[in-house]
């Protein structure tokens, strides 16, 4: 019985192998073709329509003005506030 089963695993051995190498090759085809494909067929010129990450970090003095007077008037609003919140 040992023989028959030993013989039966042999057999199937061979064919087992090129099912693992078809399988592989599959696989690779799979994974591979799509990205082969796509940059063959892409366009070359694509436009890049994405914005510049850079920022105008430049203050003139208007900007500085407006900014200290902002600031200014919320320190009075959190002022005014604070107080009527005490005389409560």
């Amino acid at each position: 019985m040992d023989s028959n089963s030993q013989s039966a695993n042999t057999e199937e051995l061979p064919s087992q192998r090129v099912a693992d190498v078809v399988g592989t090759a599959i696989a690779m085809l799979t994974l591979t073709l799509p990205m082969f494909v796509i940059g063959h067929y892409s366009s070359s010129s694509v436009s890049d329509s994405r914005q510049p990450l850079t920022y105008n970090l430049q203050k003139t003095d208007n900007d500085t003005e407006l900014i200290n007077s902002e600031i200014s008037s919320i320190y009075k609003m959190n002022k005014d506030a604070s107080q009527k919140s005490l005389k409560k």
